[in-house]
């Protein structure tokens, strides 16, 4: 029997889960700092943690980023992503169709990953596939366009908090 014949759609089956402790650690860490900064920056920029199917170019699909999506003046200025893959799989590959409905509705938008686990080391497939998309570089903080941080084993709490502080400030001061 094949899977065209069994009636699989593709993705996560039914019984199994993509995420390990290091994956929902990261998840976690982003959403928990998502609600803390959504606290403190709601008098400048308004939080939700999807886009509804009326804000997506087109209607269809979904996009729920772990550190949320943030709106200054209902304008779309700040996404936070987390990925964690090993050395082989395609995790980063759903990285594309989240970024590609950010820039959509905003060219201009701050788009930041969070990148762990053995596919961020230096020459594998996380910092590969994202080249293309980082070509001002990773590690930093790149204005208006893709930045990606990784760490192999991960990102302490006020690593993250740091540099999503760093980008939320800049996005309340951009006219």
């Amino acid at each position: 029997m094949t899977q065209r014949d069994s009636k699989f759609k593709g993705g996560i089956q039914a019984g199994t889960v993509a995420m390990d402790s290091y994956a929902r650690n990261l998840d976690n860490q982003c959403k928990q700092i998502k609600n803390t900064l959504a606290e403190s920056y709601s008098s400048t920029l308004t939080m939700q943690r999807k886009l509804r199917k009326d804000q997506i170019p087109g209607g269809l699909g979904a996009c729920e980023p772990d550190g949320g999506l943030w709106f200054r003046n209902g304008k779309l200025v700040a996404v936070f992503e987390a990925k964690k893959q090993g050395r082989g799989g395609n995790a980063i590959e759903r990285w594309f169709k989240n970024n590609y409905i950010a820039r959509l509705i905003n060219p201009n938008v701050c788009y930041v990953t969070f990148c762990i686990g053995e596919g961020a080391a230096e020459g594998c497939v996380l910092r590969k596939t994202l080249d293309v998309a980082h070509l001002e570089g990773f590690d930093q903080f790149n204005k208006n366009k893709n930045s990606a941080y990784f760490s192999v084993n991960g990102f302490t709490e006020e690593e993250i908090s740091d540099i999503m502080i760093t980008v939320l400030n800049y996005c309340t001061e951009e006219d």
